[in-house]
C-alpha cells in the first residue's frame, strides 16, 4: 500500500523553507550592515564588536520563546495589566 503525503504538506515546505532563506538572509545583511565603514552608510565596528553583537542576536531569536508571556512580567496592581481596577 502506498502512503500519501497530506495535500499542504508541499505548501508548508516551501513556506518554511523561504522562511529560513529570508532569515538567514537578513542576518547576513545585518553583518554587513555592521562591519561596512561608516562613510559607506554601516556602522564600521570591527569584526569582533559585530560578531558579539551578531551572537547576541542569535542568542535573544532563539532564547525569547521560552520566556513567559508579557502579561506575566507585569505587576497585578500595574495599570498596564490587563486586570487592573482603576
Amino acid at each position: 500500500m502506498k502512503n500519501k503525503h497530506p495535500l499542504g504538506l508541499p505548501f508548508l515546505f516551501f513556506t518554511e523553507m523561504w522562511e529560513r532563506f529570508g532569515y538567514y538572509l537578513m542576518i547576513g545583511i545585518f553583518q554587513l550592515y555592521l562591519t561596512t565603514s561608516a562613510e559607506k552608510g554601516g556602522l564600521g565596528m570591527d569584526r569582533k564588536d559585530a560578531a558579539d553583537i551578531y551572537g547576541t542576536f542569535i542568542a535573544f531569536v532563539f532564547l525569547t520563546p521560552f520566556l513567559p508571556p508579557r502579561s506575566s512580567l507585569i505587576p497585578h496592581h500595574s495599570p498596564l495589566h490587563s486586570n487592573a481596577t482603576p
